[in-house]
């Protein structure tokens, strides 16, 4: 039969292993949290380069289709006043509003992503904040046993 001493010991070296088990899957748990959080850093500036690109398209559209209404108008003799000057300011307008549109929509993303890289972060921090406990509760466990051992 083992000596019980000996398997105090023993059961407080796996108290002990469990410990750093724990902790380190903690640091590993904050260590992902934290890459998702510059994941999605990463993700917030392609948004921001991608709505710049598409204001601007939008914005190449409008001048380009303005031009070829004025092109048309000056083709057909017709003055840039009245109704024809009427069609240049609301396709303006047109084209001002879905930029509006853009960026609102734009801005709606990126405050999202950045709530979920706060949440990340925050997750993270809790993650690293646990690991100690994580580690001392199998250990204070296997201190328990060892302990009783001698009873």
């Amino acid at each position: 039969m083992c000596n019980p001493i000996a398997l105090g010991i023993m059961g407080l070296g796996g108290g002990i292993l469990q410990g750093i088990g724990a902790a380190e899957q903690r640091k590993s748990n904050a260590a992902g949290l934290e890459a998702t959080a510059r994941g999605i850093d990463r993700d917030i500036g392609a948004e921001k380069e991608a709505t710049a690109y598409t204001i601007a398209r939008t914005r190449e559209g409008v001048a380009r289709t303005q031009g070829q209404a004025r092109a048309g108008y000056a083709a057909n003799g017709l003055a840039l006043s009245g109704s024809a000057a009427e069609v240049l300011r609301e396709t303006a307008l047109e084209g001002e509003l879905d930029v509006a549109s853009i960026q609102w929509s734009s801005s709606e993303k990126i405050k999202s992503m950045q709530y979920a890289r706060d949440v990340n972060k925050y997750n993270a921090k809790q993650e690293r904040k646990a690991a100690p406990l994580a580690f001392l509760a199998p250990v204070i466990g296997g201190a328990a046993r060892f302990g009783g051992s001698f009873t």
